[in-house]
């Protein structure tokens, strides 16, 4: 391939319509994907197709390479698609450009003297008259030829930020129980959970999740501010996001006179080790409303706590000993001492961001309007009257411009034109 054809192909339509597609799809992924979570909860959650999320980085998708390089070439395509089309527009900027009239547009007869009583009226609306030696031309709102050229100007400063905002954003990740602080000191501020729960439907899916927190400052002062799933929290320059949650689960390890040897919460999945018996506790699951599938595999029927139990897998110097289900409070004995779960509890999984693209964004967004306007508001238009004819001509809304002319000539004229 030619150097030619290789930039004919990067500027090309085809090419810009197949980057569209593909950023979208992505975007989908990571709007459906929870994002920035650890490699564990993919792997589990996803089985065979864990590995896949991570080797295409659907666990990060916005800022993922591949993502960026999606972006990098959707950004030069729209800038050689839009220098391929500029000259041309701006040539018709020029008032000795006048389009011709197609073979078979629309064109109307008029009377002797009419064309002089239409001069009048499209002077009123500040048409532009050229005389010709047949006739005149009429052109109005040339600056819509570069409509295209602007809102295409638009989406290249949305993506360019974006591109941008993925290369210099600053983001993050953490889990909360109530009770908890996150501290910013780079920010001057911490973030301390204060509650989190669930909101249900009446078939006890979960409908929603909330966290209530509080923003405190080194001096003392407390904000208090509630977030959500569609509601995210902006503190000075970074904005939080409820992005997922879950359960921890309490453990207890102790002796036989029932004194607290090690307490800790777990998360599902995860595990601690006892070293004085060299006994390691992996909490396979917490299920608060239990069941058994007909596999005999553990599953909840939903977040409500109607029947809590836990999976617990014990392992001495990495053999197995023994898996159980236990309900709140109900031990394992050996050794001389007890492990149980008692109670847990929800926690909340924040992702916090600060990106600069908001501008970027605001802006690019400002031009693709005024470059919608340009090209379906203020489109050219242009009227060519010689020999007795008239032509409407535009390339936009040419049936509704056409209307516009004909009515105009109606009430010039008083009778219908064709």
């Amino acid at each position: 391939m030619t150097i030619k054809k290789f930039i004919r192909y990067l500027t090309s339509l085809g090419l810009a319509i197949a980057l569209f597609i593909l950023i979208a799809a992505y975007s989908i992924i990571g709007t459906v994907l929870p994002q920035g979570l650890q490699r564990e909860f993919y792997i589990e959650s996803y089985n065979s197709f864990g590995n896949i999320i991570l080797a295409m980085q659907f666990d990060r998708v916005y800022s993922s390479w591949i993502f960026r390089v999606l972006l990098g070439v959707f950004i030069v395509n729209l800038v050689g698609c839009t220098i391929k089309i500029l000259p041309s527009q701006l040539a018709r900027l020029k008032e000795e450009y006048f389009p011709q009239p197609k073979a078979d547009g629309d064109s109307y007869s008029l009377e002797q003297g009419e064309d002089e009583a239409l001069k009048d009226q499209l002077k009123k609306q500040r048409y532009r008259i050229t005389e010709t030696d047949t006739g005149y031309r009429a052109s109005k709102r040339r600056i819509g030829s570069i409509g295209s050229s602007v809102t295409h100007l638009g989406i290249i400063i949305i993506v360019l930020g974006s591109f941008l905002g993925n290369m210099f954003a600053e983001e993050g990740f953490f889990n909360l129980v109530p009770g908890d602080i996150k501290p910013f000191p780079e920010y001057g501020f911490s973030l301390r959970l204060d509650d989190f729960y669930l909101g249900f439907r009446e078939n006890n899916t979960v409908e929603q999740y909330y966290s209530e927190v509080s923003v405190l400052s080194p001096e003392g002062g407390e904000l208090k501010e509630k977030l959500w799933v569609n509601k995210p929290l902006k503190v000075q320059s970074l904005n939080f996001y409820q992005t997922s949650y879950g359960w921890a689960s309490r453990l207890y390890i102790k002796d036989s006179t029932g004194e607290v040897l090690e307490s800790r919460l777990l998360r599902s999945g995860e595990s601690h080790f006892y070293q004085p018996s060299h006994i390691t506790i992996y909490l396979y699951g917490y299920y608060p409303d239990f069941n058994i599938t007909s596999q005999g595999e553990p599953l909840t029927m939903s977040e409500k706590e109607n029947n809590p139990h836990y999976a617990v897998v014990l392992y001495q110097f990495n053999n197995h000993i023994g898996s159980y289900i236990l309900e709140p409070g109900q031990t394992i004995d050996m050794d001389g001492y007890s492990i149980s779960f008692n109670d847990s509890v929800l926690y909340t999984g924040l992702t916090y961001r600060k990106d600069f693209g908001y501008f970027f964004v605001l802006a690019g967004s400002l031009a693709m309007l005024l470059g919608l306007i340009l090209s379906f508001y203020l489109y050219p238009r242009f009227i060519l009257v010689e020999n007795g004819r008239v032509s409407p001509i535009t390339r936009q809304n040419s049936w509704g411009f056409s209307y516009q002319v004909r009515r105009m000539l109606k009430q010039i004229t008083g009778r219908e034109v064709s």
